[in-house]
């Protein structure tokens, strides 16, 4: 389809519902027509824009300029960044402000979060600026939005108070979310996809925008070891668009070759699928990492390794960011993974640790390199900061604080955190796969995965929820090996050292456990 000249003219009164009824061009790349019912040019993204229920929040004369004033925005930002705007503005419909009232401005400053209400001026701003448009908002109404005073945030900084569920991670829930990770990876309830996800948004605490961008050439293996390009977001008064601004990070040889392998399934999988599509050999590097895989509006149960669109065969030029998942999409995930059997419980909350507020990893990051004696710059070019202003933040938490939580290692811990997901057995004959040899973990227990898996037993078995420890076994023999060997392991790499955290917890909650179960056979032995 080709943009029509009357699409590039500016509208006039007499000439705008023309202008509506002609498709143009949205920032994906793909073209709408402002006045289809809903606004989809942007496949990847899970919802509509719903600008009929917006443009109600103005009065009737001033409806089709706000409409007009949405389309040429669509050009500007992403489909989900309108969409929040005209949730905005369906939202002051229902409650009867008008955006373009003097006098609603309290009360939309009071309807909204700080967030909400700030993208409300950001888009009256853009549309008192569009000089394209006739009829458009006043200074003076624009500078009553400035000059109206915020409301203020009371102790709201979620690093700075260490939020349970949006502030950075402690230690220990991190160890715990390795572990989960890799056990479930391991066992065939995670795939590979959604285990790659949380494993680099852990390690390198970017946003998910960023971790969206990757393409399986991001990964290096370079003559000094491996590497992983990761692309700055656009950040205020930053130009540069879509992967445009690489920075290069080390990687785990391990990771990449987790990657390697996947870049090969992907292959194969997109020659059985689309055969003829691309040259997918020479396409394959640019392919995403985590790729758009359903036309959500018109194929919802379809399948497939990557979406069905047009055009593929530009993979093998450059990549495409319509073929990129969606974030809703990512975040969906996050939930899903929050709500598995077995997810780690948080000893702060007791409830499964917060992962679907995607910040949380950045926040950790930034925490820990802070407690690790880093300077703010080090720290800014960590997390692809253009300055350190904001990273300062996380010099004011204390390592102390930090420290404080991390260290309540002990029994009552080990009940709370609940690491032992297990089956205490009394013997072999009762365990899942007891009579097999290869099944047998030590004297210590019996493993009930219907696979074999790599994990180091009997050390971190104990954290795995297929682990089925014998009742009468010496697991406080195990837990001093499992302590000497973290101490061991501490005093080389102590980021590597903590993984055993976990596996210790779940060693002493066996203990207790075990010692209950023989105290209460022992009480009944004496009633009879």
């Amino acid at each position: 389809m080709k943009i029509s000249v009357s699409a590039l003219s500016s509208p006039t009164q007499d000439s705008l519902g023309t202008w509506l009824n002609t498709p143009r061009i949205a920032k994906c790349g793909e073209f709408f027509t402002p006045s289809e019912p809903m606004w989809w040019p942007d496949r990847s993204s899970r919802s509509s824009i719903n600008w009929q229920a917006a443009i109600a929040s103005v009065s009737p004369d001033w409806q089709p300029w706000l409409h007009a004033a949405l389309a040429y925005r669509m050009a500007e930002l992403s489909q989900g960044t309108i969409g929040f705007t005209t949730s905005i503005l369906s939202r002051a419909a229902q409650d009867e402000l008008d955006p373009l009232d003097e006098f609603h401005l309290i009360d939309l400053r009071e309807r909204f979060t700080m967030g909400e209400f700030s993208t409300l001026i950001g888009f009256m701003r853009f549309w008192q600026e569009c000089e394209s448009l006739e009829q458009r908002p006043s200074q003076v109404l624009i500078n009553a939005y400035d000059a109206l005073p915020r409301k203020k945030r009371v102790k709201n900084d979620v690093i700075l108070r260490l939020d349970p569920e949006q502030g950075p991670f402690t230690q220990v829930e991190q160890n715990a979310l390795h572990q989960w990770a890799h056990e479930q990876f391991c066992h065939g309830h995670l795939d590979i996809e959604r285990y790659l996800y949380l494993r680099l948004a852990m390690i390198y605490g970017q946003r998910g925008t960023q971790l969206r961008m990757m393409v399986f050439d991001d990964f290096i293996q370079a003559e000094r070891g491996y590497q992983i390009r990761l692309f700055r977001a656009k950040q205020r008064g930053d130009d540069a668009g879509w992967r445009m601004r690489p920075e290069t990070f080390n990687l785990d040889k391990d990771l990449y070759k987790v990657v390697q392998v996947y870049r090969s399934i992907i292959l194969f999988q997109l020659k059985q699928e689309y055969p003829v599509r691309a040259d997918w050999d020479k396409a394959i590097k640019h392919v995403p990492l985590f790729r758009r895989k359903t036309d959500y509006k018109n194929n919802k149960n379809k399948a497939s390794v990557i979406v069905d669109m047009p055009n593929q065969h530009l993979l093998e030029d450059s990549p495409q960011t319509k073929f990129h998942v969606a974030g809703g999409v990512i975040r969906y995930w996050l939930f899903q993974m929050e709500n598995m059997p077995g997810f780690p419980i948080s000893s702060r909350t007791h409830q499964p640790i917060k992962i679907s507020r995607g910040h949380r990893f950045r926040h950790t990051l930034g925490t820990d390199l802070s407690n690790a004696g880093l300077d703010e710059w080090t720290i800014a070019s960590a997390l692809m900061h253009s300055n350190t202003r904001t990273v300062r933040k996380y010099r004011a938490v204390s390592a102390e604080l930090m420290k404080l939580i991390d260290e309540k290692m002990n029994d009552h811990l080990a009940l709370v955190v609940r690491a032992f997901t297990g089956t205490i057995v009394t013997d072999r004959a009762s365990a899942k796969n007891g009579d097999r040899a290869d099944r047998q973990i030590e004297d210590l227990a019996v493993c009930g995965a219907d696979t074999a898996c790599h994990l180091d037993a009997p050390f971190t078995c104990y954290g795995c929820s297929k682990f089925q420890p014998l009742l009468d076994a010496d697991h406080s023999a195990a837990l001093e090996r499992l302590e000497h060997r973290r101490a061991q392991t501490i005093a080389t790499d102590k980021t590597t050292g903590v993984l055993w955290d976990r596996a210790i917890l779940a060693c002493r909650m066996i203990i207790i456990d075990c010692n209950e179960l023989c105290k209460s056979d022992n009480e009944g032995s004496n009633d009879v």
